[in-house]
């Protein structure tokens, strides 16, 4: 029954070809015949969903351009890849090496050292006479006091200003208790020192944490710095 639908409506297409209305269709060539014909063959097939037929390939009349740009883009991606694998390969791990305490904190030729650490509820622990600034801790509370030797190690003196870096120093106590240092106005205060140093000299300065009051004992311990001029993490004990 389809069939015979559509074989009439290519004949009353070939009745419209020959003859229209009064008016006297205009000579063509039998090239334009054939495009005729085949625009009006592509036009059923679009609309015939269900049709059927062992001669026929539908997706000769069907264009699929999602295809085309599909596969477009796969060789657009393609060409990308090839290109970044033809790019020399730098190496991370070499531009960000770790730097030490001394390179972000100090001048060049001044060491730190650490040389220990103790807890207390006040610092200075000075006996005698009153010292000019003193730290005492909040209930429940205890001060971490860590203790390094700054040593110039250069032939002349050096001027020491670790104030003007504005350094933020995070302590790690026994993998679990994690603060900020204090900022003091202790004069051998590690975090705000100011002053020269000659040739050879060593002086003992002091970092200040304000931990748990429960902890007993220092097990691990480590401190992390950062300034202007980058960040370093030491393993102090």
């Amino acid at each position: 029954m389809k069939r015979q639908k559509y074989t009439c409506f290519i004949l009353l297409l070939g009745m419209a070809l020959c003859a229209g209305c009064g008016a006297k269709f205009p000579e063509m060539s039998k090239e334009q015949e054939d495009r005729i014909v085949e625009y009006a063959a592509n036009a059923i097939m679009r609309h015939v969903n269900d049709y059927d037929s062992r001669l026929v390939d539908l997706s000769l009349y069907s264009t699929p351009p999602q295809e085309t740009e599909q596969e477009d883009k796969e060789e657009d991606e393609t060409g990308k890849m090839d290109a970044v694998a033809d790019t020399d390969t730098v190496d991370v791990s070499e531009e960000a090496s770790p730097k030490t305490l001394e390179e972000v904190l100090l001048p060049a030729g001044v060491t730190a050292v650490y040389t220990g650490c103790h807890m207390t509820v006040s610092y200075p622990e000075e006996e005698g006479e009153e010292p000019y600034f003193a730290l005492d801790a909040s209930d429940g509370k205890q001060f971490l006091v860590m203790e390094f030797a700054i040593c110039n190690t250069t032939g002349e003196a050096v001027e020491m200003d670790i104030f003007s870096g504005a350094p933020r120093f995070t302590v790690v106590l026994n993998n679990t208790e994690r603060v900020r240092t204090m900022s003091t106005m202790l004069l051998n205060d590690l975090s705000t020192y100011i002053g020269m140093l000659s040739s050879g000299e060593e002086i003992p300065l002091v970092l200040v944490a304000e931990i748990d009051g429960g902890i007993t004992s220092v097990e691990n311990l480590e401190l992390h710095v950062t300034t202007d001029i980058g960040e370093a993490s030491v393993v102090l004990q």
